[in-house]
Order: structure tokens, then sequence, then C-alpha cells
């Protein structure tokens, strides 16, 4: 199985991409698509679930239908 597929999951093994997504989104305050965040990283494969489990979590918020933002610290 892909490995960025299974960061998806809430295992544990997505801690890194969480950090990532933290930081890329700490780059721009407005927020940023599912999409755009997953460009930036050079991933392919759909960070919607891993955002929607982050701002259940508390750490982004979601701005609009489709805008991610990193709340702060």
């Amino acid at each position: 199985m892909d490995e960025h597929a299974t960061t998806a999951t809430g295992h544990r093994d997505d801690e890194p991409l969480r950090r990532q997504v933290l930081r890329i989104l700490g780059q721009h305050p407005a927020g940023l698509t599912p999409g755009e965040i997953a460009s930036q990283l050079g991933l392919t494969t759909s960070l919607t679930h891993l955002l929607q489990a982050m701002a259940q979590a508390g750490l982004v918020e979601r701005v609009t239908s489709e805008i991610y933002r990193r709340l702060p610290l």
C-alpha cells in the first residue's frame, strides 16, 4: 500500500504529515484547499479526511467548505 494513502487513516504514522500540513498552513494565514496543500507537499492523494480529523482535534480551522487554516498557537 502507498505510504501516503496510509497517512490519512489517523494512525501514528501520519504525525509527520500533520506537522508538514501545519508548517504549510503557517505560511498561508488565509488558508489553503486540501488540493493546494497536497500539491505543495508533492502528493497526489486527497488530504480532505486528514484535514477534517485535524479540524476535529483543534489543530486547524475550516474557514469555508474548502479552505482550512492553522489555528493560532
